[in-house]
């Protein structure tokens, strides 16, 4: 299943959820959490295809320093 998909999956789950709990809050939260959840993926996508483009490769023991 495809990332966007399950973005729009969790964002429609949250969504349900402050609905039934009724509290206005959540449903906030929900929208704005699922907006910046979608941009980082965004960004994430377009770097990696940025990256692979120019043949930059980052090892998984550098990813793992952290």
């Amino acid at each position: 299943m495809r990332t966007r998909t399950m973005i729009g999956i969790a964002f429609a789950a949250a969504l349900v959820g402050a609905t039934f709990a009724e509290n206005l809050a959540a449903a906030y939260i929900a929208i704005a959490g699922a907006a910046v959840i979608y941009l980082l993926h965004s960004i994430e996508f377009k770097l990696n295809k940025f990256l692979d483009h120019h043949g930059v490769s980052v090892p998984d023991f550098e990813i793992a320093r952290d």
